[in-house]
């Protein structure tokens, strides 16, 4: 995904590609398109033409959103992204792995790394995609929040900056030493041979009527259970909260990992991951094990073992990554003529790990969705698993708040 020659010049946003982001090029050579997705459902019309221009606003104050490829930068191409129109289309739940639409490239050229689609289907959906390449989920976020505000007239806050997390590592400082990863964790959903006919992950989604504190921990400790051995979680950190002040939609994730024994209390958990907050341990992570310096071919081959390691003998790095993307009010995700009513998080596929969890907030709903490797008995092994992390969480929450 090499542009073709851009002129350089002193007022072209740019930023050098992080480590973490090179890794992602690899990764979606693999598992394509290699997206994080975000769906807004709503209510009411909207113009196509209203949603592009509303992109165009908050694209010039997010320079972030139309990143492409210039050697190793990142270099704002200019050209926002497109709004793509899917006339009378909707989502295909409950089996969102075969969705045409969310398997589709981006747009309208392969070098482009962000693009929102509007489906006039009932429900009316718009689902903003980007390679995580460009972006993490914060990002995302913050450029989405963008496009509302333009959409009802207001002033986008932007995020202008082109700090890196290789920048912001090296400005803080890293207290440790990084996390030795081994593959040797069970995944909750189990293992099992794929089939190379069917798709290589699943994607499911749960919507919980309640919300509550804890829900990453109360998750860890169900699917801790579930696996029945000692687990280890990638907890996404975004280093924003070191300088409050960054407007940037860069990759300013770094991992927490939490290692959870079965039938570990939440508050235990909860517990630990405040002290790695209050550690910054993420700050330790930063290319864990080197990987990004290695060719690409290497990446991919290790890549590809790791995903045969973790379905054949159900051996990963991690057993899940749980990562929660914060709490939305719908109104902010709202335009003249379109009341959303629900918001989800469509993680990618990135076959290294065997499950990875989006999960949002909304309006009193706990927005689950999972990205999980797929192999024989996986699937209903998967729905199961789901199914009591939505009625464990629905009690508990509800309880917690009488």
């Amino acid at each position: 995904m090499t542009s073709k020659a851009i002129v350089h010049t002193d007022n072209v946003f740019r930023r050098p590609i992080s480590p973490t982001e090179r890794l992602y090029f690899a990764t979606r050579e693999l598992n394509p398109p290699f997206l994080m997705q975000l769906a807004i459902t709503g209510t009411g019309p909207i113009r196509a033409a209203e949603l592009q221009r509303a992109v165009n606003i908050a694209s010039a104050a997010d320079p972030g959103s139309r990143l492409v490829r210039d050697g190793k930068y990142w270099i704002d191409s200019g050209a926002p992204a497109a709004v793509r129109i899917v006339p009378g289309g909707t989502l295909n739940y409950p089996a969102l792995e075969n969705d045409p639409i969310l398997n589709s490239p981006i747009g309208p050229s392969p070098d482009r790394t962000c693009e929102v689609l509007l489906l006039t289907g009932d429900p009316v959906t718009i689902v903003f995609r980007v390679f995580h390449g460009a972006m993490d989920g914060m990002g995302v976020r913050m450029w989405v929040m963008d496009v509302f505000r333009a959409l009802r007239g207001e002033e986008p806050l932007g995020a202008p900056d082109p700090t890196t997390d290789a920048d912001l590592v090296a400005r803080l400082g890293a207290p440790g030493r990084a996390t030795l990863v081994l593959p040797v964790f069970p995944s909750p959903a189990g293992c099992g041979r794929q089939d190379p006919a069917a798709s290589p992950w699943l994607l499911r989604n749960r919507s919980i009527p309640v919300t509550g504190k804890g829900t990453v921990a109360r998750v860890a400790a169900i699917l801790a259970t579930a696996a029945g051995a000692k687990s280890r979680f990638l907890i996404p950190v975004d280093m924003r909260r070191h300088a409050p002040g960054i407007r940037s939609t860069a990759n300013l994730a770094l991992p927490l990992f939490l290692d959870v024994e079965p039938g570990a209390d939440w508050r235990v958990i909860n517990a630990e991951k405040r002290i790695g907050l209050q550690e910054n341990r993420e700050l330790n992570q930063l290319d864990n094990g080197g990987l990004s310096h290695w060719p690409p071919f290497v990446v991919r081959a290790v890549l590809r073992t790791a995903n045969w390691v973790g379905s054949r003998l159900n051996r990963n790095i991690v057993s899940a990554t749980l990562s929660h993307t914060g709490r939305f009010e719908l109104d902010e995700l709202s335009g003249p003529g379109f009341t959303a009513t629900a918001a989800r998080v469509l993680p990618q596929h990135t076959g290294i790990m065997p499950m990875l969890f989006g999960i949002v907030e909304y309006g009193g709903t706990t927005d689950i969705t999972v990205s999980c490797r797929n192999g024989e008995g996986v699937e209903a092994r998967l729905e199961a698993l789901l199914d009591y992390i939505a009625t464990t969480l629905e009690r508990d929450l509800s309880n917690a708040t009488l």
